[in-house]
């Protein structure tokens, strides 16, 4: 008996042979090995397990007597497995990257995949990311600590940006999952394609309103009201540095910020950028006579110059949930151009109140 796991509570140990049979599916548990000295940690592809797919950990009947199982890395919550894995060579057989997200693999590239990550990680770092806030780059370091060194390499293989792409594009089809997207399934009032989290305690007019309820007298009408806030916020900007143009937006005026538009975007473009003839304040070329507005004038510009964004504008209503497409990018100060397509987004689906 020279060989344990540690993830299997109460198993004794066992030899290599027997540690790998008993595994056929657990395929990310390591193996600690004794080497003489010391039990070494190790891969089950070490000892000759691969991985089949198709067939519930069977092999597939229809592999070629030639073909070779492919070196996979794969990232599961406790490190980064080294794996052999052979694919399900049926007629009719699945794409192969559907062989792998069936099998629970989200794969890193569309083409010739190498690497692939399970979805028991990506969902630990989604949660992790919203309750503690912690970096993809701190959570790859973390599963590079949990891995035993390459016995060739002497180094854990860097998988960070690998990870920081396929744990983005998880991210957004679990908010088309939970939005109902892929279901048809639509509020009243909202756009089809919305994917943000909607108020179910702000009144929706044929989803949680009575029937009669335009009939309520009018001294009751105000129950049936919305109440919204807007603020900026100038923690949240964007500095100017060189970006990679390929990295898009996926959920552009699907959530909560403002649809853009070309006339949004020459009408601000034309406010910022074009100095006016004369002005009478720093927000724009409309001077402010309330005195209780007094943020825009307090700004410093200066402090703006080397930002593409300045911060922030959303609105939210009084159960402090933000609305769909009311959040928009500053340029300077607030001003009241943004305002208003911010507030036009907050009262999206509002008409009949």
């Amino acid at each position: 008996a020279t060989t344990k796991c540690r993830e299997c509570r109460g198993r004794p140990s066992t030899c290599a042979t027997c540690a790998v049979r008993a595994h056929l599916h657990l395929p990310f548990h390591w193996l600690f090995h004794w080497n003489g000295k010391f039990f070494d940690r190790r891969d089950l592809a070490d000892f000759g397990y691969v991985i089949y797919l198709g067939h519930h950990g069977s092999p597939c009947a229809h592999i070629p007597t030639t073909s070779t199982p492919v070196t996979f890395t794969i990232v599961h919550d406790n490190g980064v497995h080294s794996c052999k894995l052979h694919y399900c060579h049926c007629a009719g057989c699945p794409h192969q990257m559907s062989q792998l997200v069936r099998a629970d693999l989200f794969p890193a590239t569309l083409e010739r995949t190498e690497t692939a990550f399970t979805c028991d990680v990506l969902e630990r770092f989604h949660l992790d990311f919203d309750i503690s806030k912690r970096s993809v780059q701190d959570f790859v370091r973390i599963l590079e600590q949990l891995s035993p060194p390459d016995q060739d390499s002497g180094r854990v293989k860097d998988r960070y940006r690998d990870f920081l792409l396929a744990s983005r594009i998880h991210r957004f089809l679990i908010s088309e999952k939970r939005a109902g997207r892929r279901h048809g399934i639509v509020i009243p009032g909202r756009d089809p394609d919305d994917l943000s989290v909607p108020c179910f305690t702000c009144p929706i007019p044929h989803f949680n309103l009575p029937e009669d309820w335009k009939d309520i007298p009018e001294e009751l009408r105000y129950i049936h009201r919305m109440i919204f806030c807007g603020d900026g916020n100038y923690s949240l900007q964007k500095k100017t540095k060189p970006s990679d143009e390929n990295d898009i937006a996926l959920t552009t005026g699907r959530a909560y910020f403002v649809r853009e538009t070309d006339e949004m975007r020459d009408f601000l473009n034309h406010k910022f950028h074009v100095k006016p003839a004369k002005e009478t304040s720093n927000i724009g070329d409309v001077g402010v006579t309330c005195t209780g507005f007094k943020i825009p004038r307090a700004q410093r510009t200066g402090k703006f110059r080397y930002v593409d964004s300045s911060g922030v504008m959303s609105f939210l209503c009084d159960h402090v949930l933000f609305r769909p497409g009311a959040t928009i990018d500053l340029h300077t100060t607030e001003t009241w151009g943004q305002n208003d397509y911010a507030f036009a987004g907050a009262l999206q689906g509002t008409s009949e109140l």
